[in-house]
């Protein structure tokens, strides 16, 4: 005598509310994953920019400004924080107001940073010079959305850079 090959009602539900309690389970913890994964890779965006622009000063003997920038074409101080993109530029006549001037060749382009996630710095902009001169210090903080992942960028005298989720210890990293 055939049977039907298929599933009973009652092995069905069984199923789905295993699946649901598995799903349950996981999904918060993949969500955490891709917050956590999402200030990473802004945090290195923002490494990688500082260290090409401390490498070209090393290279170049130049003086090479990181300044944030809404437009790609000269930076903008008025801006309340650095989500909007930024700039590197040649600082050829070395003048103390960071803004590009005429000639002066802008090297890298990084447009806005989605999504809108605070990076705030105490800086303006950065001012990277050659070795025997000191270099602008300061900090940028990545403050994530749910305050688990957040960061800092310390950029030291030399230009070097470095990255926290704690800058000490009786600080914790927040948006003012």
């Amino acid at each position: 005598m055939p049977t039907d090959a298929g599933f009973t009602v009652v092995e069905l539900l069984t199923t789905l509310a295993v699946l649901s309690i598995l799903a349950v389970i996981v999904v918060p913890g993949f969500i955490s994953v891709i917050r956590y994964d999402r200030a990473v890779a802004k945090v290195k965006g923002l490494h990688t920019a500082l260290n090409y622009t401390r490498h070209a000063v090393i290279v170049g003997i130049s003086y090479m400004v990181m300044c944030k920038s809404n437009d790609g074409a000269g930076c903008d101080h008025d801006l309340s924080d650095w989500n909007s993109g930024w700039l590197i530029f040649d600082n050829l006549d070395r003048d103390s107001t960071t803004h590009v001037d005429r000639g002066e060749p802008i090297l890298q382009v990084h447009g806005p940073i989605r999504p809108q996630t605070p990076i705030i710095s105490n800086r303006n902009s950065f001012t990277f010079r050659p070795m025997d001169l000191h270099s602008v210090n300061g900090t940028f903080r990545y403050c994530s959305e749910d305050g688990r992942n957040d960061h800092a960028l310390i950029v030291n005298v030399l230009g070097r850079v470095r990255i926290s989720d704690t800058p000490n210890a009786n600080t914790t990293l927040s948006f003012p």
